[in-house]
């Protein structure tokens, strides 16, 4: 019996319905300190749902030029990635919570959404009064996402989602985004700029490749759930004002992370003839066309890679690159292209595995017995040299006219 039966369960023993609230939680008005009215300093605002109140702020500003329809983002991101849906069917959302444990003690106190109009970015942010109100911020939340096809979050379809999935479970609420595809943009950024950057983190990304600063009024994750409990101990506002601030530069940020990504997921179907990109763009662009199973396109890009990139460079991160390289043009049947990728990572000090590809060319593809034998000595496989020196052997009775 799963926890949704087991409180329908209690439900009906103790003849209650559906409440509005946990009921592990105190209702607010019993001397807890939670305002009655939303601080003015914060610019929130109370809208009324049918299961209660919820307090709202709402933001605009000029959004990233995401085109109207989205390009192919096959490749890049992890799921749905056949879906093209309009930009104005794509919700943004990221939550702000009392903890990363993710359990059922976990709330998210301040949820983000943002969406496109026209050319603006829309943020509405729903911040969570105290213990015992989620019920109206549920409500609200799923009035607002209805109408979206998609929900892009950072990392939520790890945390964000199955969270809030969780709260409305413990209010007696369905989810108020199963209806929604889930885009998490963690993974495809770790696709795209994983192997070129220190980290994948959300920030590291905006400042790494979109290009933005945050500026002064930041805070660190690190102290945002504090922050909440402080606020709900009477202590003043400017805290929690830079968490709506931090929160609401999430959202822009996941926006511009998806305007990238749909340019790098154009650039990849236009191949290395339409752009000069560096190597370890052209890199990238070359894992994307490998998902997309266009073989010669991501041999293009790879070839550009080894144009783009001096032999110290490109081969400094061996055998990273060089793994991939090999792999690509394998797939591509590029053996010309794969004989000088092997001999410049050999050159530049690649170990044992590019012996073994070598002999693996030469054996299979080019039919050099002498140089594939040279390579299987060098990768320290017996029994690949034994089979080569016995072919070799046949090899020189024939031209000799003796029958092997």
């Amino acid at each position: 019996m799963d926890l949704r039966q087991r409180l329908a369960r209690l439900d009906r023993l103790t003849n209650r319905g559906a409440v509005a609230a946990d009921p592990a939680l105190s209702p607010p008005g019993d001397g807890s300190g939670i305002p009655e009215a939303p601080p003015a300093e914060l610019g929130l605002r109370e809208v009324s749902t049918t299961a209660g109140p919820c307090w709202v702020r709402e933001w605009r500003e000029a959004g990233p030029p995401v085109p109207v329809s989205l390009p192919d983002l096959a490749g890049i991101l992890s799921r749905y990635a056949d879906r093209r849906p309009d930009r104005e069917k794509i919700l943004l959302l990221d939550t702000e919570t009392t903890g990363l444990s993710g359990g059922t003690g976990t709330l998210a106190f301040l949820v983000g959404l943002a969406w496109w109009e026209g050319p603006e970015l829309v943020v509405r942010q729903l911040l969570l009064p105290g213990p015992g109100r989620e019920s109206g911020m549920l409500c609200a939340l799923a009035e607002w996402a209805a109408p979206f096809e998609v929900v892009a979050t950072f990392n939520g379809a790890a945390f964000d989602l199955p969270l809030l999935r969780t709260r409305a479970l413990m209010n007696r609420r369905t989810d108020p985004l199963a209806h929604a595809l889930s885009w998490d943009l963690l993974p495809a950024c770790r696709r795209m700029w994983g192997r070129t950057l220190p980290d994948c983190r959300q920030q590291t990304v905006e400042t790494r490749v979109c290009g933005l600063a945050r500026g002064e009024g930041d805070i660190e994750g690190a102290r945002i759930p504090e922050v909440w409990r402080a606020w709900l101990a009477g202590e003043g506002t400017d805290d929690l004002l830079c968490v709506l601030r931090h929160n609401r530069w999430d959202l822009a940020g996941m926006a511009w992370i998806l305007d990238r990504l749909c340019t790098e997921s154009r650039a990849a179907g236009a191949g290395p003839d339409a752009i000069e990109p560096d190597w370890r763009r052209a890199w990238a662009l070359a894992r994307v066309a490998e998902r997309r199973r266009d073989d010669n396109t991501a041999a293009a890009w790879i070839c550009a890679a080894l144009a783009a990139g001096s032999a110290e460079a490109t081969f400094a991160v061996a055998p990273p690159f060089t793994v991939d390289a090999v792999r690509i043009l394998k797939r591509a049947r590029c053996w010309v292209d794969l004989e000088a990728l092997l001999e410049a990572a050999l050159a530049s000090g690649a170990g044992t595995w590019a012996h073994r590809e070598a002999a693996i060319l030469y054996e299979h593809r080019l039919a050099r017995l002498e140089k594939a034998l040279g390579h299987a000595r060098q990768c320290g496989e017996p029994g690949r040299e034994e089979r080569l020196l016995r072919r070799l052997a046949r090899s020189a009775g024939t031209e000799q006219g003796v029958d092997p």
